[in-house]
Order: structure tokens, then sequence, then C-alpha cells
């Protein structure tokens, strides 16, 4: 079943995966969104955190004896680099959730494009990065002058915007790091270990009241509070667990292998407008003005990404 998976994979275009990649991770997302009327979000990504290191635990195996060698014997450095994946990686999910609880879903993704833009400038010496940060700058200002003057909703818009922030902030330190750690050889298996530091770090916070929290559904849960109420919704976040974050990763490790990292980057653009799209389906209506706002960060991702012809890398 694998090898016809990855056979596939290996056929169809990539530009056709990447758009249908981000069809399956911001439906998921979207569906999410509707989790949080039955779970706060802070404990949904909890879940969605653990079920994706459970899913790489028993896919990876770290533990095997032909991988402990490798894997665990590492300098205080490699361990720390591994520390930083996996928190950044965890912080980057939980802001990115506590985010779209508090703004529209297309408007979080395209802010979050910051990250990996402000990446490129510092390490990039071309006009491209310098020019593309500037077009984004403009796009995120203009999407948060717009929301954040609506009387009716610009303080929750506040806090998503703080939170996106981190988010994004948190995605470029996930690139450095992974970058760094990939270098060594066996990236999903050391993303397999970051990712569970991660959540044992989440865990500390989060990990009571979040059981708590399915077990006693919150007052004003609906169906949650239904006999087999926290079951269906344990299998609920399991299942965007697995559309949103694993099986789009091992997705991405198949077809990152078939292009270089500046044209995988460009064709990531597509997201904030597929986030979009996704999020009318379910509601969020954006005006003229955050259209806008968000075509000029894809502007900006093809303007600053377009120039790398560097391989991308894959494990």
């Amino acid at each position: 079943m694998k090898k016809i998976v990855v056979e596939i994979l290996n056929r169809v275009p990539v530009a056709l995966i990447v758009i249908g990649e981000a069809l399956i991770i911001y439906t998921a997302t979207a569906i999410a969104k509707l989790a949080f009327t039955q779970l706060d979000p802070l404990y949904s990504v909890w879940y969605r955190v653990g079920f994706m290191v459970l899913m790489l635990l028993l896919w990876r195996r770290p533990w095997q004896r032909a991988k402990r060698g490798r894997l665990f014997r590492r300098s205080a450095r490699s361990w720390g680099l591994l520390v930083l994946l996996g928190v950044s990686l965890v912080l980057m999910n939980t802001m990115f959730y506590v985010a779209i609880s508090n703004m529209d879903m297309g408007i979080a993704v395209a802010i979050e494009f910051i990250g990996p833009l402000s990446v490129a400038v510092i390490t990039g010496r071309s006009w491209r990065e310098r020019l593309g940060i500037g077009i984004a700058a403009v796009g995120v200002v203009l999407l948060a002058g717009i929301s954040l003057s609506d009387p009716s909703g610009g303080g929750h818009f506040l806090i998503g915007l703080i939170a996106i922030l981190i988010g994004g902030s948190m995605w470029g330190v996930y690139i450095v790091t992974g970058r760094k750690v990939a270098a060594g050889g066996n990236s999903l298996d050391n993303l397999c270990i970051a990712v569970t530091i991660g959540w044992a770090a989440q865990s500390m916070v989060l990990g009571v009241p979040a059981v708590q929290h399915v077990i006693h559904p919150k007052a004003d849960a609906t169906w949650a509070l239904e006999p087999f109420g926290p079951l269906k919704l344990l299998l609920l976040l399991f299942v965007i667990s697995l559309l949103a974050s694993f099986i789009p990763y091992v997705v991405e490790q198949i077809t990152l292998r078939r292009t270089s990292s500046g044209t995988f980057s460009v064709m990531q653009s597509i997201n904030p407008a597929v986030a979009v799209g996704v999020g009318l389906v379910f509601g969020e209506v954006p005006g003229i003005g955050e259209l806008i706002g968000v075509a000029l960060v894809i502007l900006a991702v093809i303007v600053t990404f377009s120039g790398d012809a560097s391989p991308a890398k894959g494990d």
C-alpha cells in the first residue's frame, strides 16, 4: 500500500499535490473551528499535537535498536536544537489555533507567512527578499488596519493578531532549526523526537485541563454533552490531526524531493487563497480590502522565493 501511494505521488504534478494538500489542511482547520464550540482552542491544539505525536511514534519507532545509537547519542548542542525545534513547532500550532479563534482563517494564514519571509530576508542576499518583505508588510498593515478599525471585532482581532505574529515568528524558528537538524540526516525520526519533546512541554500546562474538559465538556457545549459525546469529540480531534498534521507532512516529504525549495515555497503561496476559499464555504466572508491584503502577501511570497533554485530536502 505504501509503495502504491508513493508511486501515485511521484506521478501527480507537484502543483496539484500542493493545492490538494492545502484544501485538506484548511478544510480540517475550518472543522477545528467548529470543534471550538465544544472544546476551547488551547485544549483542541493539545489533542491535535498529541495525536500527531502518537502517529509519528508508531510510524517511525525511534526506540528501535537500529536507530537508538544515531538518534539518542548526541551532543548538548544537538539536543538543544531538537528541543528548540519541537517547542517552536508546538508553539506555532498553538498560536495558530488561538489566532483562528479570533480572526478569519484566510487572514491568519496570510499574516503567518511573515515568519518564512523574515527568514528569507535575514539569510538572503538579493533584492527579492527585501522587496518581498516590504510588499508583505503593506499587506499585513492593510489587513490589521481594516480589522482593528472594526468596532464590533477589533478587540478579538488584536488577540488573534498578537497570536499569529508569535506563531509566524515560531514558524521562522522552526524553519531555521529544522534545516540544521535535517542537515544531519534522519529528519523524520528527529522530527518525531522533537515533536514529542514539544508536546511534553505543552502537556505541563495544558494536559490536565484538556483531559478534564473532554471528560466534563464546558457548559455551553452542545453535542459533546450528549451520551458518547466525549468519544465523538476525541474522534473528531483525531481526524483533524490526521488531515491537518500527519498526512500533509508525510506527503511533503515525498513532494519536496521533486522540486527546489524556492519552487515549493512559491507553490505554497496559494495557501492563503485556498484558506480564504475554504473560509467562504464556512461563512467567513472577507471584504475587498482584506482580499487585497491577502493578495499582497501572496505576491510577496512569489517575489521572495521565485529566485531560489536550491534543492529541497526530504527524508
